[in-house]
């Protein structure tokens, strides 16, 4: 009886070893939650928010010295090229006068040093002269304004040549000009001639200077445009430097989005871009990057910390025409473009020794695998190397 009792204890005692040995080094009581590796589709965009702007503005700024005698627009209006927007208060018509009386003056007084000589007609073509080359020098830097604007597509090809025309005919005009001069005053002495000419020309800088300085006292609309900002009023004297008026071409418009650095440095003109903006329900597709701005610039965030960031502007339709100037849209742009590639939960990766590795679960044990990820989309990653489709990997598993 005593020999049944020690073998059935001895049965107990392995019997409890060998659980005791599954339960603490086997895999009898884990249960593992997988996923299968399969196959999705993922894109790689980045989005912030962007600003609706112009291509064309134009700022004008005070001068410290004038006051504003008329405004004659507010914000919001629209106004037509050439149309006057402010009027300083200036004394240079008077001064005009006065230069006007002195030529005059020395009309007169050649006239009855040589009788014949119609300085009248002489004095007129060479005021012409000088007025032409005004123009002229205000045509090239117009030209040059319309060239730029045409390089980044900001002007028409029309706009071009009609600016390329406009010069080519005052030049014409100079040379007619300067013909007729030399004719007129073919009859006098060198002596005479380059006398009068040096104290004409003394008078004729005087005149153009005041014509320019009348210039900037008179602010008018350089293009067809809405004024969207207005900082100044009748009687004020605005600072020099200081922002008075600006006015935006609505008629093409562009999107200004400000990327962190980090992002807008994998940016490339030309890539798809669009506007998804969920709280104002407007969403634009098939728009696209024309430029990055090539100065970066630092600002601080809400929390206060300071970021460094660059601008991307991307295109606007005309059909987009009813978009108001800086309203705020959330805009991105596709970094990669839609494909298929293999997927897993982001759950099912971990890092270790600076690398990423999933663990599979083979024949009921858990084997970890090396692996190298790409894009992260709603919460699964793509697997670029280390597994394949159908493979299953291990999420988390709990101990029963």
């Amino acid at each position: 009886m005593k020999k049944k009792l020690i073998i059935a204890l001895g049965l107990l005692t392995v019997l409890a070893v060998a659980i005791f040995y599954f339960l603490t080094t086997g895999n009898i009581g884990t249960d593992y939650n997988t996923a299968e590796v399969e196959i999705g589709e993922v894109e790689k965009f980045v989005e912030e928010s962007g600003t609706v702007s112009s291509k064309n503005i134009r700022s004008y700024y005070g001068n410290s010295s004038n006051k504003v005698e008329k405004l004659e627009v507010e914000l919001g209006d629209f106004v037509e090229e050439g149309q006057l927007l402010i009027k300083f208060e200036d004394n240079i018509d008077m001064e005009i006068q006065k230069v006007e009386k002195q030529i005059e003056a020395l009309e007169a007084s050649y006239n009855e040093a040589l009788s014949g000589a119609d300085f009248e007609s002489i004095n007129g073509v060479k005021i012409e002269i000088s007025s032409i080359r005004n123009s002229i020098d205000l045509a090239k830097e117009n030209k040059d304004r319309i060239e730029e604007l045409y390089k980044n597509e900001a002007a028409t090809e029309t706009e071009l040549e009609q600016a390329t025309n406009n010069l080519e005919q005052l030049q014409n005009n100079l040379a007619l000009a300067q013909n007729r001069y030399n004719q007129l005053v073919k009859g006098l002495s060198e002596n005479m001639k380059t006398k009068y000419e040096a104290e004409i020309d003394v008078l004729l800088l005087s005149l153009e200077s005041l014509e320019k300085n009348k210039e900037n006292s008179i602010i008018y609309a350089d293009f067809d445009g809405v004024i969207t900002e207005l900082n100044t009023f009748e009687g004020d004297i605005p600072s020099a430097g200081f922002k008075i008026l600006e006015m935006q071409d609505p008629s093409e418009k562009s999107i200004l989005v400000d990327f962190m650095a980090e992002d807008a440095l994998i940016i490339k003109p030309d890539m798809k871009a669009e506007v998804n903006d969920e709280d104002l329900n407007i969403r634009i597709e098939n728009l696209k990057v024309q430029k990055i701005h090539p100065k970066a610039f630092t600002m601080f965030s809400e929390l206060g910390v300071e970021e460094n960031r660059q601008t991307v502007e991307i295109n606007l339709p005309q059909s987009n025409e009813e978009l108001p100037i800086g309203l705020k849209l959330e805009t991105k742009v596709m970094i990669e473009e839609l494909r298929e590639v293999l997927l897993i939960p982001v759950d099912a990766v971990y890092e270790k020794d600076m690398k990423k590795y999933v663990e599979l679960l083979e024949d009921g044990e858990p084997v970890e695998r090396e692996v190298i990820t790409g894009i992260e989309s709603n919460n699964y990653i793509e697997i670029k190397e280390g597994l394949q489709e159908g493979d299953k990997v291990i999420i988390n598993y709990e101990e029963s």
